[in-house]
């Protein structure tokens, strides 16, 4: 019997340190937020520490005379030219437009939308293009510099 109060005085003492020495769920909770914003901090210090290290680089590259500054390619539109570049082609006017409009802020004061086809057979597409241009030439060295900015294909065509 000894034993046994011994061995229940024991285990009573285990459950009563265990009960009082736990770590709630809240406070598991609140420790691992504590650690993701400790991480997240160091990152974003990390980040800026690089990116402060960026601008330093370029302007002493600037300072340096050692950033080329790319030059502006005048492409000569004019009202005259019978080249247009076409960049693409939808059976939606709107989805046409909508394309256009995403370049308003690139200055592209002759890009327009045209409609080819007729109603009566339904083969209408709305075909989105750039111009006019002079000449064949000048008309797809804007065509590739425009491809290349919105990762699209073209092609050069003569109007009437």
């Amino acid at each position: 019997m000894k034993k046994f109060n011994v061995f229940s005085l024991i285990l009573a003492t285990l459950l009563v340190i265990a009960a009082c020495g736990g770590e709630s769920e809240e406070e598991r909770m609140a420790r691992e937020q504590a650690r993701l914003d400790s991480l997240r901090a160091a990152e974003q210090a990390r980040v800026a520490a690089m990116m402060e290290q960026m601008r330093q680089d370029s302007i002493a590259a600037a300072e340096a005379g050692a950033m080329e500054v790319e030059p502006q390619i005048e492409y000569g539109f004019t009202e005259e030219g019978s080249f247009v570049v076409q960049v693409g082609a939808w059976r939606s006017e709107e989805k046409a437009q909508w394309f256009i409009d995403r370049w308003a802020d690139r200055n592209y004061p002759n890009a327009f939308v045209i409609k080819h086809g007729t109603e009566e057979d339904g083969d209408i597409w709305f075909r989105v293009r750039v111009g006019n241009f002079g000449s064949r030439e000048a008309a797809s060295a804007f065509g590739g510099q425009l491809a290349a900015e919105i990762n699209s294909d073209y092609w050069v065509t003569s109007i009437e």
